[in-house]
C-alpha cells in the first residue's frame, strides 16, 4: 500500500496565495505539515534571514463555503451576495495566526465549464490574540456565547461581521484581508 497525502483544498489555496505573496527570493518557504495530527497547524511559513537563523510562523485555516440567502422580507434589511458561516472554536495556542477562508462564485449565473482558478475566496487574517478576542466577543444578542459567526460582503471592498456581534453594528474587517496584513506577517 502507497502513502497519500492530500490537503484540504482551502489550505492548499491559502499556501499558494502565501507562496506568491512571500516570495522565495525574499527567503520565504511555505511548508505543511504532514501528521494530520498536527493540532492547531495548518500551514508554516519559514523565514530565512541573512546570516543563516531563520523564524517560522505557524497558521490554521478555517474554512467555509459561502451562502445565498432568499431576499428579505422588508426592504430596510441589509443583505449581501455572499455570506461565510463558521463555527465557533477554541483557538489553538500552537497557532501564530488564524486564517478564516470563504470561498465563493463570482458569477452564479455562469453556466459553462470553469476552471479552479475562477473560483474567489474572501480570506481574513488574525493573530492568536485577535482570534481569542474575536471569539470571546462572539454573542448572541442576549449576551451568550454563540455557537457560530459569520460574514458578510459583495466583494472585498467591504467585509462585514453579520453574526457573532452582540450589538449588530456591522462591524467591518476588510482591513484583515490576508492581501492588506501580509506584511505585519512578514516583520
Amino acid at each position: 500500500m502507497e502513502p497519500v497525502f492530500t490537503l484540504q483544498w482551502p489550505e492548499f489555496v491559502v499556501a499558494q496565495r502565501l507562496q506568491s505573496l512571500l516570495p522565495r527570493k525574499d527567503g520565504y518557504s511555505v511548508l505543511v505539515p504532514l501528521s494530520r495530527q498536527e493540532k492547531g497547524i495548518d500551514l508554516a511559513v519559514l523565514h530565512r534571514k541573512s546570516g543563516g537563523a531563520s523564524t517560522t510562523t505557524t497558521i490554521q485555516v478555517k474554512a467555509s463555503r459561502t451562502y445565498l440567502h432568499a431576499p428579505p422580507k422588508r426592504k430596510d434589511t441589509v443583505q449581501f451576495r455572499f455570506n461565510t458561516w463558521f463555527n465557533r472554536f477554541d483557538v489553538p495556542d500552537r497557532a501564530d495566526y488564524v486564517i478564516l477562508f470563504g470561498m465563493y462564485a463570482p458569477d452564479l449565473g455562469k453556466t459553462t465549464k470553469v476552471s479552479a482558478n475562477w473560483y474567489k475566496d474572501c480570506s481574513l487574517i488574525f493573530t492568536r490574540a485577535e482570534m481569542r478576542q474575536f471569539m470571546a466577543d462572539c454573542k448572541t444578542v442576549s449576551g451568550i456565547p454563540d455557537r457560530m459567526f459569520g460574514f458578510g460582503f459583495n466583494d472585498m471592498s467591504r467585509i462585514i461581521l453579520n453574526r457573532g456581534d452582540m450589538n449588530r453594528s456591522g462591524k467591518e474587517f476588510s482591513d484583515h484581508l490576508l492581501e492588506h496584513r501580509i506584511t505585519e506577517m512578514m516583520k
